[in-house]
């Protein structure tokens, strides 16, 4: 009986240290802390969120925001940039630990992809020419408008799904900026934080009244349960810094005003 007993108590044993074994294997969160290091991919093109300063290096709210978070999981964040198409993909294929840049979170993307806790409330805006007859962005509700905006982007889907205009897609901001100025577009439409920073950049561009809708930003990771440790930690991290101030002075920083706390933090 006792030897029984035994064997039994071994053979759980040995079940225990398997399981552990095979979470140790398939835990990104665990490989990360082990590599001290988290790779994470983005799109370096938009101000004031992700971009390169005249040296050339990461900067911009999103940046220092997962700098802070490298520091405090006590890790080296590495940058990966990317165009914007690419950046699932390197997501899905395993060459990046997760993506943090200005991604809404969509339905669509959750069938593939899984997110943080929202980290960004923005919303939709579009932007014409100073010398442009538009004046609201519901003018541009017409076949005779063509709408330039970001291959792949929640943008270009709203105009695909949403509006009687035609949609130019481009790789990057400069491009659509470029056709935009030339007249190869009526309009440009992208995130209300990026529309933003144009007029501030642009005197010849101007924006077009309304908010086109509410959106949000969420940080990205491949599905499984290899994440789940590694987004239970960053939502923990995403509340802390939002309590404790941390996030309050960085969005004054890089946008000028008070953060607010809305309804969905």
């Amino acid at each position: 009986m006792r030897r029984n007993i035994l064997i039994i108590v071994l053979c759980l044993g040995i079940l225990a240290m398997s399981a552990q074994a095979v979470l140790a294997a398939d835990d990104l969160f665990g490989k990360i802390l082990e590599k001290g290091e988290l790779v994470i991919a983005t799109d370096m093109t938009a101000i004031p969120m992700q971009f390169r300063d005249k040296d050339g290096n990461p900067t911009g709210f999103t940046v220092e925001l997962m700098e802070l978070m490298g520091q405090k999981l006590g890790v080296k964040i590495k940058w990966v940039d990317y165009q914007w198409e690419s950046l699932i993909p390197s997501l899905l294929s395993g060459k990046v630990d997760m993506i943090a840049a200005n991604m809404s979170m969509t339905l669509e993307r959750m069938k593939t992809i899984r997110f943080s806790n929202q980290y960004f409330l923005t919303g939709i805006s579009c932007v014409a020419r100073k010398d442009s007859k538009l004046e609201s962005w519901e003018e541009l509700d017409s076949p005779d408008i063509t709408i330039g905006t970001t291959m792949g982007s929640v943008h270009a889907d709203f105009i695909e799904k949403n509006m009687k205009a035609k949609a130019s897609l481009y790789d990057n901001r400069s491009e659509y900026l470029t056709d935009l100025k030339n007249g190869r577009v009526d309009a440009v439409m992208d995130d209300e934080i990026v529309c933003m920073d144009i007029v501030k950049a642009e005197s010849d561009i101007k924006f077009l009244k309304g908010l086109v809708r509410a959106d949000t930003y969420g940080l990205t990771f491949r599905q499984g349960s290899e994440t789940d440790r590694l987004v239970e930690w960053v939502n923990n991290y995403l509340l802390n810094v939002k309590l404790m101030g941390d996030y309050g002075q960085l969005y004054e920083k890089w946008f000028g005003k008070k953060w607010e706390p809305s309804w969905i933090d």
